[in-house]
C-alpha cells in the first residue's frame, strides 16, 4: 500500500487493524483489482463514512490515500484525486483543531504528492502556528526543518516547472 510518508520516512498514519475504516478499504481494494468501480466507490464511501464518525485525523488520512488507488480504474483518475484532496482537507482541519503537528505536517506531506504546493505552503504555515502556540523550542525547530524540506520537494519544484 502506498502511504505517503513525512520527510523521516515512517509513515503519515499508523494502520490499525481495529480501526472501523479499514475492513472498508480492503474491500474497496478488492474490488479495485477486479475492476469493479461500483463496489469500489460504495466501499470507499463507507470507509469515508466510518473516518468521519472517529474523531481523530489519522483514519481521514488513511482514507483519502486510499482514494487515490481507485485512480487505477480507467475513468476515475480525476473523481479519485478530488476525492482524495477533500478529504485531506478535513483531515488538515482536524489536525489543525486537536493541536497536531504531526497531522498537519502528514497532510502537508499528501498534499505535496497531489502536486499541491499552494496547500502544502497553507498546512506549513498552520504547523508554524501550532508550533509557536505551544511554546517548544524543540517543537518549533521540528517544524522549521521539516518545512524547508517540504517547500525544497514541493513548492521549489512547483515553481521550476
Amino acid at each position: 500500500m502506498m502511504t505517503p510518508s513525512h520527510p523521516g520516512g515512517s509513515p503519515m498514519a499508523p494502520e490499525t487493524d481495529s480501526a472501523p475504516w479499514r475492513a472498508h478499504i480492503e474491500v474497496m481494494e478488492q474490488a479495485v483489482e477486479r475492476g469493479d468501480a461500483g463496489d469500489a466507490i460504495r466501499a470507499w464511501r463507507a470507509a469515508y463514512a466510518a473516518a468521519l464518525d472517529h474523531p481523530g485525523w489519522s483514519g481521514l488520512v488513511q482514507v483519502a490515500a486510499a482514494a487515490l488507488r481507485v485512480s487505477r480504474i480507467p475513468g476515475f483518475s480525476k473523481a479519485s484525486e478530488a476525492r482524495a484532496r477533500e478529504t485531506y482537507w478535513t483531515a488538515l482541519f482536524r489536525a489543525r483543531r486537536q493541536g497536531s503537528l504531526a497531522g498537519v505536517l502528514q497532510t502537508a506531506e499528501a498534499f505535496g504528492v497531489l502536486g499541491d504546493s499552494a496547500m502544502v505552503e497553507q498546512c506549513i504555515r498552520v504547523a508554524q502556528g501550532l508550533a509557536a502556540l505551544g511554546a517548544d523550542a524543540q517543537a518549533s525547530a521540528r517544524v522549521h526543518a521539516i518545512a524547508a524540506d517540504l517547500v525544497r520537494r514541493y513548492v521549489e519544484v512547483a515553481r521550476a516547472g
